[in-house]
């Protein structure tokens, strides 16, 4: 099968473009995700690039499964041996080989949306802070929105400038805490954690770096700063 015969001139010159860094821009339905698939196909059959060494990322499951699926019909068995899911799912595998490192036992619960409220309830109940002034929701969102840009709970006291942020502050303190005594991470955490992994420990970096040689980003301009720095 000729890997390149479906693909039209632009494409095509996506796909042959291997080496350095490369940005597509393009609109909905032209056939970005077709380029990412075609590309690690054209890497493994053409260039001799292990499937070992190739890691796709997108930002759903949904995404990943499809992903997975092309691949499967363009390189068959190999395709088995690609590093291929969403940022949480790769950075998951990572912590669940790694994490000892950092402090995190490979047998560690990812809590969801519920478990997560659950846990900033019973902060609030542990501060003494009222629920109904402070609702849950919120403070998850302003939590998640600190781990996307790397801010610890240390960082986020520097930060303070409003009452709300002090609540966000001493709740997202005890959190942490609580997920801590609970032996779990939250799905920010999975990246955040991730992240820290590689800055604290240059070793493990360098492992990872010298494993994945190609990097694929499906949808890139959505990353924000910690998915970003990631790939970096």
């Amino acid at each position: 099968m000729d890997i390149l015969a479906t693909l039209n001139p632009a494409q095509r010159e996506a796909v042959e473009a291997i080496e350095g860094p490369v940005l597509i821009l393009a609109g909905p339905g032209s056939g970005k995700t077709r380029v990412i698939t075609h590309r690690v196909a054209y890497l493994v059959k053409l260039c001799g690039v292990s499937p070992h060494n190739i890691m796709a990322v997108t930002f759903t499951n949904k995404a990943a499964r499809e992903m997975r699926q092309r691949l499967e019909q363009l390189l068959g068995q190999a395709a088995e041996a690609l590093t291929l899911g969403t940022f949480h799912a790769i950075c998951a595998r990572v912590l669940r080989r790694e994490g000892e490192a950092i402090g995190l036992g490979s047998s560690f619960a990812i809590y969801d949306e519920d478990d997560q409220s659950s846990l900033i309830k019973q902060a609030l109940e542990e501060l003494n802070l009222d629920p109904k002034q402070y609702a849950p929701r919120a403070l998850r969102s302003a939590i998640g929105a600190a781990k996307s840009r790397l801010i610890s709970p240390g960082d986020y006291a520097q930060r303070v400038s409003s009452y709300f942020e002090e609540i966000v502050h001493r709740v997202y303190q005890l959190y942490q805490q609580l997920l801590s005594q609970s032996r779990a991470v939250d799905f920010d955490d999975l990246l955040m954690k991730t992240v820290q992994l590689f800055q604290d420990h240059p070793q493990i970096l360098k492992r990872y770096q010298s494993k994945y040689v190609h990097i694929l980003v499906d949808e890139f301009q959505d990353t924000n700063i910690v998915q970003y720095m990631l790939m970096k």
